[in-house]
């Protein structure tokens, strides 16, 4: 069954910012789906920086108000045709 975590970076700083997402993000199941809110553009920048260097996860960035939304997903890359 796929799970749907949240995790609240507001407010939080960097590193510790990353290291929160980090531990999310590696406990992830292909099928898995990641809600960050955060509101520090910094972070933002950075979280994207790592998150496009990480091949099975997919991401979409929302703003809503004074704060964004980053979804992730991760997918299986056999499915995907990536070996």
């Amino acid at each position: 069954m796929h799970k749907k975590s949240k995790v609240n970076l507001i407010d939080v700083p960097w590193p510790a910012s990353l290291l929160k997402c980090a531990k999310q993000t590696d406990a992830m199941q292909p099928g898995d789906e990641l809600i960050i809110s955060l509101r520090d553009k910094d972070v933002k920048e950075s979280l994207i920086l790592v998150l496009n260097a990480l091949p099975q996860l997919t991401f979409s960035i929302s703003d809503s108000g004074d704060c964004t939304i980053i979804n992730v997903k991760k997918f299986n890359p056999d499915a995907a045709g990536l070996h």
